[in-house]
C-alpha cells in the first residue's frame, strides 16, 4: 500500500490514458491541449502529475497544469481532481478564460 505519484509528458499520458480505457472523447480533449503557452514573454509547459492513491480507498488524482521554470511558477492556481475528464475540462477553460486558446471548434457543439 501507498501513495505513487508519476509526472507524465503529454504523450505518456496520452498512453496512459489509452491503457486504462478512457473513452476517445476525453482523449481527443486532453490532445487539444497545447504542449507550451507564453504570458508575458514568458513560457510555461503542460505540467501532468497523476497519483494513484493505494491505501483504503484506491483512487487516482490528476493535477494538469501549466508551468514556468523561469518564472519558477505554474499559470493558474493549483488544482487537483479524481475523475481526468474534469481535470482536462477544467484546464481547457481556464485557457479558453485566460485568452491563450481559442475555444475548439469540437467542443462548440
Amino acid at each position: 500500500m501507498g501513495i505513487f505519484p508519476t509526472a507524465y509528458s503529454k504523450e505518456g499520458f496520452i498512453e496512459f490514458l489509452q491503457k486504462n480505457h478512457v473513452n476517445e472523447t476525453t482523449i481527443e480533449k486532453f490532445k487539444i491541449l497545447p504542449e507550451n503557452v507564453k504570458k508575458n514573454n514568458h513560457l510555461y509547459t503542460i505540467n501532468i502529475l497523476c497519483t494513484w492513491y493505494n491505501t483504503g480507498d484506491t483512487h487516482y488524482n490528476f493535477e494538469l497544469n501549466y508551468y514556468s521554470e523561469d518564472q519558477i511558477e505554474y499559470l493558474f492556481p493549483f488544482k487537483v481532481f479524481t475523475n481526468v475528464e474534469t481535470s482536462i475540462d477544467n484546464l481547457i477553460c481556464d485557457l479558453i478564460g485566460g485568452k491563450y486558446i481559442k475555444k475548439p471548434e469540437k467542443l462548440k457543439q
